[in-house]
This record gives structure tokens, C-alpha cells and sequence, in this order.
């Protein structure tokens, strides 16, 4: 038997800065090399003279912030892809359980509402993590939220848990899980009726492209994979 991986990231916050709020599991059998794919990814990068050693945080990338501040967009949309296709090519699946806070009255509410459809997601698919010898988590202890939902609900459905403190720049799947959830909170804005941003209609051109190019792929990724 071999372990599972589950890297976990998050978009979004408890209070009134964001409109949704997200929590992405990249579900990665450790059996499956994805080394291949990673040496890749940074030749590509190194080619890029992207820094191969730092973290892609996707969010910036397109926003044009933090790091990215001064990167030309022909760059930014290449390490995008480049970033986007490692993910593509890996041999990993991924579940995003997604909350529009307005549907929630305070932040219990939402913790509730989280608690309930991670719970409800593991014990629809208990055979599937009982079928592996360990449950290895990897996350930043970004939000105690998220921390909460790990140590008490994904704990308490999975024994034999390991729960390890990293940072992104560590493990791009890792990365993998910041990108799904960027691209996973526009296809939510998408479909709830919300316009793109100026910065994100200038990076994918159009929704259309959007929708073709990446979220149409990404969903091929979707847990459980057809």
C-alpha cells in the first residue's frame, strides 16, 4: 500500500474582504513519481529566468503584484502555462469545496458550512482513503480555519493522518492547490454572474479563453477523474 498526499491551500477570508471563500485539495497518490514533471517545470522556468527555486503563487501572477509587480505579461503568461501544464501532466486529482459568504450569517456559519461538505466528501469516499497505508497533509498554517477543518473533521474520518507544517516554495504541489483554487474562484465569479477584473481580462484576454483554455481542462482533473 502506498501513502496519499493531500496539499491544501486556500482562497479567501473569514471577514468582509472576499466575496467567496475556498479550500482546494490536491489528492496526489505518492507511488506516482511526479519528478519527471517537476524537472521539467523548472528547466522551463530557469529558461524563463523565473527563479525555478521560489514559489509560483498564481494569484500575483495574473494580478501583476508582489513579485510580479515589473514582470512584462508575455512572462507572466508563460510561467502561467508553464505552471498550469506541470499540473496538467501530474499524475493528481483534485476537490475544491467553495462557500459565497453571504450564505452564511457569521463565520461559525461558514465553518459549519465547510465542516459539513468536507465530512460529507470523506465519507462518500471513505474506501478510497482507507486505501492507502498513511494520509500525509501538507499545508502553510495559513488560516486557522483551515487548520481547524484539518485537525478535527479531516482527522477525525482518516486514521493514520500526518499533518505537516510546509512552505509553498517546498513542494510545488503545493503551488498546484494556489493555482486550482485562483482559477477555481473565477470560474465561481463566472458563473455566479460577476464580471472579470481589469487585470484578469487583460491576462486571459476573455472569458471565453478563460473557459476554453483552463477551466474546461482543469475540471478534467476534478476528483474522481474520469
Amino acid at each position: 500500500m502506498s501513502d496519499l498526499g493531500i496539499f491544501i491551500d486556500e482562497s479567501g477570508d473569514v471577514g468582509s474582504n472576499s466575496e467567496f471563500y475556498l479550500i482546494t485539495m490536491i489528492l496526489h497518490d505518492q507511488a506516482s513519481s511526479i519528478e519527471q514533471q517537476e524537472q521539467k517545470l523548472c528547466y522551463e522556468l530557469d529558461l524563463l529566468d523565473a527563479h525555478p527555486e521560489e514559489a509560483v503563487h498564481s494569484g500575483p501572477i495574473v494580478r501583476k503584484e508582489d513579485e510580479w509587480k515589473d514582470v512584462d505579461l508575455e512572462k507572466r503568461r508563460k510561467v502561467f502555462f508553464k505552471m498550469f501544464s506541470f499540473m496538467r501532466l501530474s499524475p493528481i486529482s483534485y476537490k475544491t469545496f467553495s462557500v459565497r459568504k453571504r450564505e452564511c450569517a457569521d463565520r461559525f456559519a461558514l465553518r459549519g458550512r465547510l465542516a459539513n461538505e468536507l465530512g460529507s466528501f470523506l465519507r462518500d469516499n471513505l474506501a478510497f482513503f482507507q486505501g492507502f497505508e498513511s494520509v500525509i497533509v501538507y499545508y502553510d498554517n495559513g488560516q486557522a480555519l483551515v487548520t481547524d477543518l484539518i485537525n478535527t473533521v479531516l482527522c477525525a474520518y482518516l486514521t493514520n493522518v500526518d499533518v505537516r507544517k510546509i512552505a509553498p516554495s517546498e513542494y510545488r504541489l503545493s503551488q498546484a492547490a494556489d493555482m486550482v483554487c485562483t482559477l477555481e474562484l473565477m470560474r465561481e465569479k463566472s458563473e455566479n454572474g460577476a464580471g472579470m477584473s481589469k487585470s484578469e481580462l487583460i491576462f486571459f484576454e476573455s472569458r471565453r479563453r478563460l473557459s476554453k483554455v483552463f477551466l474546461k481542462t482543469l475540471k478534467g482533473l476534478e476528483f474522481p477523474k474520469s
